[in-house]
This record gives structure tokens, sequence and C-alpha cells, in this order.
């Protein structure tokens, strides 16, 4: 009687322990899909606003494009790539509705903006980003960054 008791309390242990993996896992795999979704509307909203104030005007940037990099010995969680590209597009707003002949003539300003800058408490870690590439295609600038978690050097 008292060995059936003890199966029944450790398989209602480990049964429960099976479905709280499995329940954390569809709940951290829709999180991200979530995060997701919130990022792609933050965009367009701010897409749709951009174009309505430069509609007429096609010599003006209209849109970033931000895209993360993470190194191979490193690799970024999905949820600390989505959060640092929002941030950066944030620090990049302000080229939008900027001339297209302002970029050609001084894109290193633009690219000191977020040149080697670090973005501190993202998902409880500072991250410090570098620009690889800045391209400007038609009315749209597409931004290639390299993201490393940044350590203090021990003083």
């Amino acid at each position: 009687m008292l060995q059936a008791t003890g199966l029944l309390i450790a398989g209602m242990i480990i049964g429960s322990a099976l479905f709280l993996g499995i329940y954390h896992h569809h709940l951290n795999s829709t999180l991200i899909y979530n995060r997701e979704l919130q990022d792609a509307n933050e965009q367009l909203l701010q897409d749709n606003s951009s174009y309505r104030s430069n509609k007429n005007v096609q010599s003006r940037i209209n849109r970033l494009d931000v895209v993360i990099e993470s190194g191979v010995a490193e690799p970024l969680d999905k949820l600390v790539e989505q959060e640092l590209e929002r941030r950066i597009r944030n620090d990049l707003n302000v080229i939008k509705g900027q001339r297209i002949s302002s970029f050609s003539e001084s894109p290193h300003l633009f690219q000191a903006l977020i040149a080697q800058k670090t973005y501190h408490n993202v998902l409880d870690k500072d991250y410090s980003v570098h620009v690889t590439t800045m391209v400007l295609v038609q009315t749209e600038l597409k931004v290639w960054v390299t993201a490393k978690e940044w350590k203090r050097s021990p003083t």
C-alpha cells in the first residue's frame, strides 16, 4: 500500500514537471511571436506616418531597415535581437525625412548616431553595437550592425 502511494506521488510529480516543461516551451514561443508582431506593428506605424508626411517628396529617406548580426561564438537570443533592433530604429528615427543628398554628402555623420554605442539593460544585460554597413536604396536606408554583450573591464 505504501509503495503504491509512493509511486502515485512520484508519478504526479514527474507528470507535473513534464507538463510545466511543455507549458513553458509553448509560452516562450508565444511570447516571442507576440514580440515579433508588436515590433512589426510599431515599424509599420512609423513607416506609415513617415510616408504620409513625405508622400509627395521622393528625395527624402522614408524607411529604415535594421539588421542585427551576432557573432558565431556568442549568438544573441531572439528577444534580445528584437529589443536591440527596436532601440536602434528609435535612435535612427531622426534620419527619416532627411534629404537623400545630405546622406550622400556625409554618411559618417549618420553612422555616428549609433557607432560604438552601448545599449544598457536589454533584458538585464548591456550590449555594444557596431555599424558594419549602411546602404541607401531609393528612399530606404538599410543598416547592418553587429551586437556583442558588453562586459565592463575590471578596474
